[in-house]
């Protein structure tokens, strides 16, 4: 009798070598994906959602931002500022932004999310640190193109960094760029310690600060705004809070934008009027201008002040 003889599949399995090259790519992709991160403390914010009592939705910080030092910080995004010949100190400037990845696509509005009321934050300062400017601009149809106007007071070149976040990534992302204003040398800059500024009629006050601050500490900056005679104003709000503050630092390398304290839902139902803490907190020594922005009477008034970092 004869047996047939039977056939057996047999499965093969995956050879070793195939998993650990799978499993190499991704270590590699992973490499280089976190190298396309800004590489400093505090140079992307985690943002969450946020709904107002009117429906609206917009994005707020989750921690608070330290000062951002662009020398050491690599953003995908870039920027290009167009303007008319360069205007004189007390004429208004009308800008054109446009807002590009670095692989040339455009950045059109819907793309980017709210953010403490806007959806762009442009910060513009001269170079003797004293002629500061906080804008919105608008956009120009799809095309990453926003419009903004401002009236600087002194010649020189200007520093723009302009923040959004997108909605894909919700994660801050700083551009870039330089605006000239008339001709001739900029104002020297020049610095004093200063804790207190009377501007436009009211008084700006951190209160108690260290002589000398240390660089990597948290410090808590507590504003107190009142009229020049000390008396008590209300503060309006701006941006959705009751005040704002930006640092600049003499060498020229980045900034800090610095929201209260306080979430901003948390600090909407502050009584007008009421002290505002900041968190400071820069990274390299030297001086630092800060400008606490406010409004009064529909009126945007900023003070400002000098601290020394050790």
């Amino acid at each position: 009798m004869t047996t047939a003889p039977t056939t057996q599949t047999l499965k093969t399995k995956p050879q070793p070598f195939v998993s650990i090259a799978v499993l190499s790519l991704l270590f590699v992709g992973a490499y280089f994906a976190l190298r396309a991160l800004p590489d400093a403390q505090c140079g992307f914010l985690h943002y969450e959602e946020v709904v107002n009592a009117d429906g609206s939705v917009e994005f707020c910080a989750t921690n608070h931002a330290g000062f951002l030092d662009l020398t050491r910080l690599k953003y995908p995004v870039e920027m290009e500022l167009s303007q008319p010949p360069a205007g004189l100190p007390g004429e208004p400037q009308e800008v054109t932004l446009e807002l590009l990845t670095t692989g040339g696509m455009p950045i059109a509005p819907h793309e980017l999310a709210v953010t403490h009321t806007k959806k762009m934050h442009v910060m513009l300062i001269d170079p003797s640190l004293m002629d500061y400017h906080h804008v919105h601009p608008q956009p120009v149809g799809l095309n990453g193109q926003y419009t903004f106007e401002f009236t600087p007071k002194r010649a020189g070149i200007y520093q723009v960094f302009a923040e959004v976040v997108p909605l894909r990534s919700r994660r801050q992302i700083i551009a870039t760029g330089t605006i000239a204003v008339g001709e001739g040398s900029a104002p020297e800059m020049t610095f004093q310690r200063r804790t207190e500024s009377v501007v436009d009629g009211l008084r700006f006050d951190l209160g108690e600060v260290a002589e000398r601050l240390r660089t990597g500490i948290d410090y808590h900056l507590d504003l107190q705004v009142t009229a020049a005679d000390g008396s008590e104003i209300e503060l309006e709000e701006v941006m959705g809070a009751k005040g704002h503050m930006v640092a600049f630092d003499a060498a020229g390398k980045g900034f800090a934008h610095m929201h209260p304290f306080d979430s901003v839902v948390a600090e909407r139902s502050k009584p007008a009027g009421q002290d505002l803490a900041f968190l400071f907190n820069v990274p390299n020594a030297g001086w630092y201008r800060v400008f606490a922005q406010v409004q009064v009477n529909g009126r945007e008034v900023f003070g400002h002040f000098d601290l020394q970092v050790e």
